[in-house]
């Protein structure tokens, strides 16, 4: 495993170089682990963008930000897009339709952010 971590981390600074690299970060397993090696590969060429659409367990977001900005010191761009998720989703009943807005609205937040952040070439993705 050690190899493997330290041939990735390799392939990763090699494909980057010196360019600025995007991660959004949802606080789960997937996003947690891409971020911090990633930023172990890249360090502050890494910006990570947590967003908060306020459907969130109580608490999770100052969780994510203690963790990825505090303990790790990530540097982690914190969007609270709560009133903006909730006013989509008000009056909608029907579950496909909460799941597509909600997915929808959220590459919207990421994009206005990641184009706050300017000059990115890369994005880290992860997920199953």
């Amino acid at each position: 495993m050690q190899s493997f971590l330290k041939s990735s981390l390799e392939e990763v600074r090699r494909t980057v170089g010196g360019a600025r690299v995007i991660c959004g970060l949802s606080g789960g397993v997937d996003s947690s682990v891409t971020a911090v090696l990633v930023n172990r590969a890249v360090g502050s060429n890494l910006s990570c963008i947590f967003v908060d659409n306020g459907l969130l367990r109580k608490g999770e977001a100052a969780q994510v930000r203690e963790t990825f900005g505090g303990n790790f010191h990530l540097d982690l761009h914190c969007v609270d897009a709560e009133k903006r998720f909730l006013s989509r989703l008000e009056g909608i009943v029907d579950p496909e339709e909460k799941r597509k807005i909600i997915g929808n609205e959220f590459i919207r937040v990421f994009e206005e952010e990641a184009d706050k952040i300017g000059n990115i070439r890369y994005l880290a993705q992860g997920t199953l």
